[in-house]
């Protein structure tokens, strides 16, 4: 099972990203967060990138994600994690 894990400022966050669908709702997830607080200025991407991922555009927000990974605050990363249930 796979887990996108965002290195946050005070903690660290964990979305499950196990399908591509829950990928792309915490892909999302993310780049609301961080654009909410302002990591995003208009001149660092073309607007139009910037505006189509703010829309929702899947491709639009992980290209944003990619760009920005590593970032101090706005690093993440896709985990493995195992559930002990099935082995």
């Amino acid at each position: 099972m796979r887990i996108l894990t965002y290195h946050g400022k005070h903690e660290d966050q964990y979305w499950l990203a196990d399908t591509p669908e829950r990928l792309e709702a915490a892909l999302r997830k993310l780049f609301t967060e961080l654009d909410e607080l302002g990591c995003y200025a208009e001149d660092e991407f073309r607007s139009v990138t910037l505006g189509k991922a703010r829309e929702g555009d899947a491709r639009c927000i992980r290209h944003i994600l990619e760009s920005h990974k590593g970032c101090e605050y706005e690093d993440w990363d896709l985990r493995e994690a195992y559930d002990p249930c099935t082995d």
